[in-house]
């Protein structure tokens, strides 16, 4: 399940990302790299991870001497050196598959997201592109995310039109959230969805 995001998708979760030459980006699902070329292009520091060997290999390529870990994603704060503590997270998990589970894993991408939320920095920014339904909004989600905001506070959060990924191969709606990692003072409140974006 490795659908690369859209370039202007990559630019806006870059863009909310807010990197500076002083980050240190992880991604912990890099696929083929085209959020870690946008992140790199504005500056930061890459500590890139990517669990398939065909698509590690070819990160090996096009950053060489950046050093491509391969660990399933949705444990890296348990698997990366502990002196990892990148200040931006960049992401576009596997919505719903699991490495070595057959069938679909509903909390897939939820799981992704908490690991690499427990592996930022305090202070720091986690920008994930999801499938739309992972969402605050959602009464099936709402309870981890409460839990979540008592580590990261969800200050962005809106759902993406279909279409954008249409041409990478499939038409999952898909949301983009930004989390910053600071406590929310009430983990309860969350901030309104701006609608969806085009």
């Amino acid at each position: 399940q490795q659908f690369s995001p859209p370039i202007d998708l990559g630019f806006a979760a870059v863009v909310g990302a807010a990197i500076t030459p002083a980050a240190l980006v992880l991604e912990p699902s890099t696929g083929t790299g085209l959020l870690a070329i946008h992140a790199e292009l504005a500056g930061g520091c890459l500590v890139l991870n990517e669990l398939a060997d065909a698509r590690a290999n070819l990160l090996d390529r096009l950053f060489p001497g950046v050093g491509v870990t391969r660990h399933d994603a949705a444990h890296i704060h348990d698997h990366l050196d502990a002196a990892v503590r990148p200040t931006v997270v960049l992401m576009n998990p596997p919505f719903s598959v699991a490495a070595h589970v057959d069938g679909r894993v509903a909390d897939a991408a939820f799981r992704h997201l908490s690991s690499a939320l427990e592996r930022l920095t305090e202070g720091g920014r986690l920008v994930a592109i999801t499938g739309a339904s992972l969402s605050p909004d959602n009464p099936s989600w709402r309870h981890s995310f409460v839990r979540l905001q008592e580590r990261g506070r969800v200050v962005f959060s809106a759902a993406v039109d279909s279409r954008v990924f249409a041409r990478h191969g499939t038409s999952v709606e898909t949301r983009l959230t930004i989390i910053d990692r600071v406590p929310a003072d009430d983990p309860a409140e969350f901030p309104a969805s701006p609608g969806t974006a085009n």
